[in-house]
C-alpha cells in the first residue's frame, strides 16, 4: 500500500510540473472529424424544396447510425433521389398544402426523410418498404428500384409515404374507436400467411396486421389508387358484406379527416391523383370500359365546364338544330351518355325533352349504337344502328354524334380547376386541343 501511495504521489507531482502553455483543446482529433462533401445541385434542390419551406431534411448519403445494424442494407443511387422526391413533393406535400395550408405540413410532417437503396428483409418472409419513428423520422427503403415512369413502382413508394404519414397523424390525434370494431375478428399477427383478406373486409393483406395498419392502408390506398383504382378494387370483391365493411371504414376515414383536420378527403384524393397522373401517367382504359370500374361517361356542358371549343361548338350547334327540328314540341338537348355495353359495342344516348306543346316536359332518349375497336388507351367508334327516336333527331344532332367518329380518340382524365372533381373523357388523336369529358359512372 505504501508503494502504491508513493507511485501515485510521484505521478501527481510529475503532472503538476509538466504544464503546457496555450494548448488548443478544441482542435479536431485526426480521424474523427466526420465526412465532408461539397454541396451539389441535388443538395441545393432538396434544400429549396424541402428544408427551407418545410424544415424537412432529406438524408440520402449513407450513415450507418441511421439504420438497424442487424440488417443488410445498401446506399442510395444518386440519380434516384430527385425523381423520387419529386413524387414525394408533388403527390404528398403539395396536395396537403393545397387542402390544409403550408403550416399543416410544417407542423405535422416528419422532420427527416432517410433514404435507403435496398429493401429491408425481415424474419418471417416480409419486407419493410418504410417506417415512421415517433412522427419525427420516416425511412424509405428500396429507393434504387424507383422509376416514376413505371407507375406500379412509383405507386408503391407513394403508398408507403401516405401510409407512414397517416401513422403520424393518428399518433397526434387518434382515429375513431369505432373503426376497429368493424372487422374485429380479422386482425392477426400472422397477416402475411393469411388468405382471403378481401372477403373478410380488408382493403389489403397488410391491413389485417392491426387496426392502426388497417387505417393507414385505407388512407394510403384510397389516395394512391384514386377513385378509379379504389372502385376497381371494390368491384372485384364478390362479398357484399366485405364491401359494406370497407365502405364503413371509408366513411370513418373521410369523417376523421374532416372533423379532425378540416380536410376534404375526396378533394385531397383528387389532388393526389392529378399530380401523380402528371408525374407518372395512367392509362384510363384500365378503368373505363365494359366490365370495368366505370362503363359510362355522362357529358353535360351546362354542369361540366371547360370542354374544348370544338366540342362545345358541335354541342351547341346540335342543340340549336334540335330546338328547330319540331316547332311544336321544341326539343331541348339535355345531355348525352356514352356507355360501353360489351367488349365491342358502345351506345350513345342523346337525352332531350319537349319544352312546348302537348308533350311538354316529356323526356326522350335517342339511342345511337356503335361498334368500337380499342388499342391501349385509344378507341375508334363506328356508327351502326339507331332506334326510332335517334332516327328522328339524327339530322339535327349530327354535329354532336359526328364528333366521336371523325377520328380515333384517346381516353383521358380531366380535372376541374379547383381540383374538386375528377372526370373521364376523350381527346382527339388528331388535335390535342379538342376534347370532351364528363362524370364517370356504371
Amino acid at each position: 500500500m505504501k508503494k502504491l501511495y508513493i507511485l501515485m504521489l510521484a505521478l501527481l507531482v510529475a503532472g503538476s510540473g509538466c504544464k503546457k502553455e496555450d494548448e488548443n483543446l478544441n482542435r479536431e482529433i485526426v480521424g474523427l472529424g466526420g465526412d465532408t462533401w461539397a454541396e451539389t445541385t441535388l443538395d441545393k434542390w432538396l434544400f429549396d424544396n424541402f428544408t427551407q419551406p418545410y424544415n424537412l431534411y432529406v438524408k440520402y448519403r449513407w450513415d450507418g447510425t441511421e439504420y438497424d445494424n442487424s440488417k443488410t442494407l445498401t446506399p442510395v443511387k444518386y440519380d434516384k433521389v430527385q425523381p423520387l422526391m419529386e413524387v414525394v413533393k408533388g403527390s404528398w406535400i403539395d396536395p396537403y398544402t393545397a387542402e390544409a395550408g403550408a403550416d399543416f405540413i410544417k407542423k405535422y410532417s416528419p422532420k427527416q426523410y432517410v433514404l435507403v437503396g435496398s429493401l429491408q428483409y425481415n424474419s418471417g418472409g416480409t419486407v419493410t418498404l418504410g417506417e415512421a419513428e415517433g412522427g419525427v423520422k420516416v425511412t424509405l427503403f428500396n429507393v434504387n428500384n424507383f422509376d416514376k415512369s413505371e407507375r406500379s413502382v412509383a405507386k408503391r413508394v407513394l403508398k408507403t409515404i401516405h401510409h407512414e404519414f397517416t401513422h403520424i397523424l393518428n399518433q397526434t390525434i387518434t382515429y375513431q374507436k369505432e373503426f376497429q370494431q368493424i372487422t374485429p375478428a380479422g386482425y392477426t399477427a400472422d397477416w402475411n400467411n393469411s388468405t382471403g383478406f378481401a372477403a373478410n373486409g380488408f382493403i389489403s393483406q397488410y391491413a389485417q396486421a392491426a387496426p392502426g395498419e388497417d387505417y393507414a392502408e385505407m388512407v394510403s390506398i384510397m389516395l394512391t389508387e384514386g377513385k378509379s383504382g379504389y372502385e376497381t378494387l371494390l368491384k372485384a370483391n364478390t362479398s357484399t358484406t366485405a364491401v359494406t365493411a370497407i365502405r364503413a371504414k371509408e366513411a370513418l376515414v373521410v369523417a376523421y379527416f374532416k372533423q379532425t383536420w378540416g380536410i376534404d378527403f375526396y378533394g385531397l384524393q383528387t389532388r393526389v391523383q392529378k399530380s401523380f397522373n402528371d408525374l407518372s401517367p395512367i392509362n384510363l382504359s384500365g378503368y373505363l370500359g365494359f366490365g370495368k370500374a366505370f362503363s359510362s361517361v355522362n357529358i353535360n356542358p351546362v354542369t361540366t365546364t371547360g370542354l374544348s371549343d370544338e366540342f362545345t361548338t358541335a354541342y351547341n350547334n346540335a342543340k340549336t338544330a334540335l330546338l328547330a327540328l319540331n316547332t311544336t314540341a321544341k326539343y331541348e338537348l339535355d345531355n348525352m351518355t356514352i356507355t360501353f355495353t360489351s367488349a365491342t359495342e358502345m351506345q350513345m344516348k342523346v337525352n332531350f325533352h319537349a319544352t312546348a306543346g302537348t308533350a311538354i316536359g316529356t323526356a326522350y332518349t335517342g339511342l345511337f349504337t356503335h361498334t368500337y375497336a380499342a388499342t391501349g388507351n385509344q378507341v375508334t367508334f363506328t356508327a351502326t344502328t339507331r332506334d326510332a327516336n335517334a332516327n328522328v333527331i339524327a339530322p339535327a344532332v349530327a354535329p354532336l354524334t359526328g364528333y366521336f367518329v371523325q377520328s380515333p380518340l384517346l381516353l383521358n382524365y380531366f380535372y376541374t380547376p379547383d381540383m374538386r372533381i375528377e372526370y373521364g373523357g376523350f381527346r382527339k388523336t388528331t388535335n390535342a386541343a379538342s376534347f370532351t369529358y364528363g362524370v364517370l359512372g356504371n
